[in-house]
């Protein structure tokens, strides 16, 4: 825009600086000759021109692409304006440029006259003013209003201009984006831009509260390896307790022996002692040995409890592995899930580059099936196999159709298998989070049966230091007893000898029998010890002791054993939980499969919507061309029925046909050819798509797993944004399907309004055909009249007169039964009317009426394709339903798929309204067809209103002929002539009158097959046919007679003819010319008799049949027999 501003701009002052060079050479040849004043004047005017030309080459050198700059351009302008200021100044005074032209004159004329004074050249000089300088002038002050005005736009548009540059630049290192000329690509871009700094700040949030979470699990962490090592230094300092305890009972035994043989609890310290010495005594040995040996089996118990601290950790190691393994399985899980939604965008895109290309595709389309169209108008003899594309078209509609209800079907099933699998998914989403609720689950029963055992443990640690307590207290009660009875030490001394001897035989089955050897040594002693009295008393209170610390020795079996037990159901958990892995690697492997098997069913949902879409694009253009096609067949035949005449084209018609048959193959060929393609790219397509998602399983692996489930719950949330706002379009949706049922019942009404108004035209065109029956009867009444005239003449001769009175007769009964089949043919239907006034209209432009019976056919056929497109509009409806159900269905889908389903809702609208243009398009078609129909019987109501008026001079110009006939013999032979013509449509109109019977009685028996309740009136119309048959035969026998009574006038014509000499020529062939004669007597016969049958009125059926008696020479008898069947007619 500026760029042409500036052009034009530069365009009008270069042309300016030329017209000034032009008016500086013509006056500077003047200025030589001229005087000085002369010299100045011009050279004034030439400099002025001169200076425009340095800021010229300015803008010629200097200027860049976008224009120059405004500062060059105001100083041309100003340049400009100073080499115009004489002009703008001399515009109001006009005094120095004229005394200036004055001299320029004066030097010219002082060439020619040199005595001429400066006075005169100053006079002369005004004249020459010449009028394309004024013309300048008056341009250069408009441009002079103007220019401020020219020079702020193009300073404000060149700031733009510049302004626009850095920023494009920008643009193209920045953004993919390289103009400013698409505002929506830098909206969208922007979009992305803010979606993904929410997406990165909703990550940095939850990247933070996992940092958070870790630290606190780090610390809790921190706190109970801080408990267990405090634990375990506690522990340390309670062995080394027990230790040192051991050492003084070890100290105690050796100080006296005699203690430890009496009383077995001081072998029992060594079940509490692990660090015992083994530098022991063989009566201590011998001791031990004979009681059970605890001694041995508490570090087997030490040995147990580390082993179970380990078990127990080695729990808590894969405890932790397993929830790794689950986070990873989540990731994997939301991995899968963004890359479903990248592929779904994926083919979102190239769903859409594919429906450009079906667009693209059925354009061409259309616009080979228009050119197919006009290149079929000039064909005329296509009808047959129009009526063969017709029927494969609507072969390939029910094909299609077909294939439309088998795809939906198809697409109902795999919705209904994506709708099962997405919840298999989620099933299986909520059994890897209810497993991972129990891992965790066990994992705090773990730690805190870790805890009770500890607990246990603790207690069992100060049970122990209680019941060594409780032996060193024996121990002390033992000593004191050993040291107050001294005599008895010899005894005690042969005791333990005895002992060992026992002991020594005994050693082989201590190992045997444990529990067993206790109870035997201590019987021994019992045996072998004198018992005082003293030592009994002492020794008595010791047994309780012992049988006490058996009874807790036991009780902690017990409990170890229950330790034991829970150790192994803690292996058994262990178990399960191996299992539980091994499910939840199972679980991932099937989420893998489905994942896969929902990215297929999502392509085979998409080509399967992409082929509905094509099928119904390719129903639409079928239904489209059988209604062209129609149309055109329609049209074939009424260009055939005009065309019969012209046989001779009929040659190149069938190669122009063959030519058009061989292109329809063609373009059939192409179609085929662009399906091919179409398939080809859908399979380049899946194949790239394939290609796609095996990239995406690469990346899958590559990607880690902890951003997945991040990215997975940020899009959770992004989704329940998506719902709300698909919740919003569903309700807009909603809406626009209520906007397009209103839509639909207003269609409705309007076709309903097209019916009543067909039917209101139906109407008129009966009434139309009533009136013009009503004219026809005032004609034929007006015919009648005439008649009566000439029957008024005739009644000279008597035979005539009774000739007229039997025809009156005959015609009276003919009306009669007339009336009769008439009636019956208005109670059977409304149909019989048409076949009456095809009746009526035998001899009266019969194929007119059969053309204006097509035109009603042929609105019929399109009121039906109406109703036909009005339930394609309902089943469009119901296929919009469908659509927004499946939006209901898809609202789990990214926000790529909501656009596109704008989109293709977008497209769906625009074909609804392009279908309601048509429609309406339609419906304007029928109400000019409408008018054309209603102008056309207009038309043939003037035409037969003139054809009425020809006959009616017709019959005058015959009865002139007639009158003439007894006067003049040529006439008669010519007469003669016309009547075998006549005679001849005779024959002609009997045999049409034969087939309209025949027709009649197949009318008649369709009629008694479609309605059983008029049984007794069909009856009486086959009594009343059998009567006609009998007038026919009558009238044939009349018609007989005639033509005997006709032969004997030409054989009394002929005696005439051979008086006269002349006329012996003609009396050769006298049959030729009775049969001329008589065509026109039989003409006007026909008319007669049909007037006479379509009178309802008796009375003029009366009154016709002295006509019918005059032309079939009735007599009275016939006359009265004829007006008696009229009469008896009901």
């Amino acid at each position: 825009m500026f760029q042409r501003l500036k052009g034009a701009i530069d365009s009008r002052i270069a042309e300016e600086q030329a017209r000034q060079k032009a008016t500086a050479s013509t006056t500077t040849p003047l200025a030589r000759s001229s005087s000085n004043a002369g010299r100045s004047s011009t050279s004034s005017r030439t400099d002025s021109p001169k200076r425009p030309r340095k800021p010229r080459i300015k803008d010629d050198d200097g200027a860049p692409l976008r224009g120059p700059d405004p500062s060059e351009f105001e100083s041309a302008f100003v340049i400009d304006d100073e080499s115009e200021a004489p002009t703008r100044v001399g515009s109001p005074v006009k005094m120095d440029e004229k005394t200036a032209l004055a001299e320029e004159a004066a030097g010219e004329a002082g060439k020619e006259n040199g005595t001429q004074t400066p006075a005169e050249e100053a006079a002369a000089k005004p004249a020459e003013l010449a009028p394309e300088v004024r013309a300048k002038l008056r341009r250069l002050e408009k441009l002079e209003s103007r220019y401020q005005e020219l020079l702020k736009s193009y300073r404000i548009a060149h700031g733009r201009a510049v302004a626009i540059e850095p920023f494009e630049k920008a643009l193209r290192e920045n953004t993919p984006l390289t103009t400013i000329n698409d505002p929506d690509a830098l909206a969208e871009y922007l979009n992305q831009l803010n979606l993904k700094g929410d997406m990165v700040m909703d990550e940095l949030k939850r990247v933070s509260g996992d940092r958070d979470q870790y630290k606190k699990k780090f610390e809790e962490a921190e706190k109970e390896t801080k408990a267990v090592k405090e634990q375990l230094t506690s522990l340390e300092n309670s062995k080394a307790a027990e230790g040192t305890v051991a050492e003084k009972t070890e100290s105690i035994s050796t100080d006296t022996p005699a203690a430890s043989v009496k009383s077995p609890v001081a072998s029992v310290l060594g079940i509490f002692s692990p660090k015992q010495k083994p530098e022991a005594t063989a009566d201590n040995k011998d001791v031990s040995e004979e009681f059970f040996s605890y001694d041995d089996e508490i570090p087997q118990l030490q040995a147990d409890v580390k082993a179970k601290a380990a078990e127990i950790e080695g729990l808590k190691t894969k405890v932790s592995s397993l929830q790794k393994d689950l986070e990873i399985a989540h990731e994997s899980s939301s991995g899968l899930v963004g890359n479903l939604e990248k592929a779904t965008m994926e083919l979102n895109e190239s769903k859409d580059a594919s429906v450009v290309l079906t667009k693209q595709l059925t354009e061409k389309l259309e616009k080979v099936a228009a050119e197919l169209k006009e290149s079929k108008s000039s064909s005329a003899n296509a009808t047959a196999q129009h009526a063969k594309v017709l029927d494969a078209q609507k072969e390939e509609l029910r094909v299609t159709k077909e294939k439309l209800e088998k795809t939906e079907a198809q697409l109902a099933i795999l919705e209904k298998e994506l709708a099962s699998q997405k919840e298999e998914l989620k099933a299986k989403s909520k059994s890897h989070a209810d497993a991972a609720k129990d891992a965790e689950t066990n994992q705090k029963k773990l730690d805190s049966q870790i805890k009770d055992l500890e607990s246990a443990k603790a207690a069992d640690a100060k049970r122990i230091e209680e019941l060594n307590a409780q032996i060193e207290t024996l121990n002390k009660s033992t000593e004191e007893t050993t040291v107050s009875p001294p005599p008895a030490t010899p005894t005690t001394e042969t005791a333990p000898a005895t002992a060992t001897t026992g002991g020594g035989k005994k050693k082989n089955n201590k190992k045997k029998k444990k529990g067993g050897a206790n109870a035997t040594a201590v019987v021994n002693e019992s045996k072998e010890v004198p018992a005082t009295p003293d030592q009994a008393a002492e020794l008595t209170p010791t047994k309780p002791a012992s049988s006490d610390l058996e009874e807790e020795i036991t009780r902690l079996k017990s409990e170890l054993a229950s330790k034991d037990a829970e150790i192994e159901k803690l292996q058994s958990k262990r178990k399960t939980e191996a299992e539980l892995r091994e499910e939840i690697e199972n679980m991932q492997d099937n989420l893998l499969v489905v994942g896969q098997e929902h990215v297929e069913a999502k392509e085979k949902i998409k080509e399967l919507q992409a082929e509905k879409a094509a099928l119904q694009e390719r129903v639409t253009s079928l239904e489209s061309e059988i209604a062209t096609s129609k149309a055109e067949v329609k049209s074939k035949e009424a260009e055939l029925e005009a065309s019969k005449a012209g046989a001779k084209s009929s040659n190149k018609l069938e190669t122009d046909l063959k030519a058009l048959t061989a292109e329809y193959e063609d373009l059939k060929v192409k179609s085929a050819t662009l399906q091919t393609d179409l398939g080809a790219a859908q399979q380049l397509a899946t194949s790239r798509y394939k290609d796609l998602t095996n990239l995406q399983d690469i990346l899958q692996k590559a990607q880690p797993e902890l951003k997945s489930l991040r990215a997975e719950n940020a899009t959770m949330k992004v989704t329940k944004d998506e719902l709300n706002s698909r919740t919003a379009e569903l309700r807009r949706l909603e809406a626009r399907e209520k906007d397009l049922k209103a839509d639909i019942a207003s269609f409705k009404k309007q076709a309903a309004d097209r019916d009543g108004e067909l039917r209101t035209l139906n109407e008129k065109i009966v009434q139309e055909t009533n009136s013009r029956l009503k004219a026809e009867d005032q004609a034929r009444v007006a015919q009648r009249d005439m008649r009566k005239s000439e029957a008024e003449k005739v009644t000279l001769s008597a035979a005539g007169e009774k000739a007229s009175r039997e025809l009156a007769d005959v015609q009276e009964e003919a009306g009669k039964l007339r009336v009769k089949v008439r009636d019956l043919e208005e109670q059977v239907s409304k149909l019989t009317t048409e076949s009456k006034s095809l009746r009526e209209e035998v001899d009266l432009r019969g194929s007119q009426y059969n053309n204006a019976q097509g035109l009603l056919g042929s609105m019929r056929d399109q009121t039906a394709e109406m109703a036909m497109q009005l339930k394609e509009a309902k089943e469009q409806s119901e296929s919009l339903e469908e659509e927004l159900g499946e939006v209901q269905r898809l609202l789990s889908e990214r926000t790529r798929e909501g656009e596109t389903m704008r989109r293709l809702l977008a497209d769906v609208d625009d074909r609804a309204d392009t279908k309601v243009r048509e429609m309406r398009e339609r419906m304007e078609a029928a109400i000019e067809e409408r008018d054309r129909a209603e102008d056309e019987a207009s038309t043939d109501a003037r035409r037969r209103a003139r054809e009425v008026d020809e006959y009616k001079t017709k019959l005058r110009d015959a009865e002139r002929d007639h009158k003439r006939t007894s006067d003049e013999r040529d006439e008669l032979v010519h007469a003669q002539k016309e009547w075998k013509r006549r005679r001849d449509e005779l024959e002609t109109s009997s045999d049409r009158a034969v087939q309209e019977v025949n027709d009649m009685r197949t009318a008649m028996g369709q009629l008694r097959n479609a309605l059983d309740s008029s049984e007794k009136q069909a009856r009486d119309a086959e009594k009343q046919k059998i009567d006609l048959r009998r007038l026919l035969e009558d009238a044939n026998q009349r018609y007989e007679k005639l033509q005997k009574d006709f032969k004997a006038l030409q054989a009394s014509q002929a005696k005439q003819s051979r008086s006269s000499s002349t006329d012996g020529s003609r009396g050769a062939s006298p049959i030729p010319v009775v049969n001329g004669a008589g065509k026109m007597d039989y003409v006007y016969l026909k008319t007669v008799l049909l007037q006479f049958l379509e009178q309802k009125d008796k009375k003029r059926q009366a009154d016709l049949v002295p006509v019918l008696g005059r032309l079939l020479f009735f007599d009275k008898k016939d006359e009265q027999k004829w007006i008696s069947a009229i009469n008896a007619v009901k």
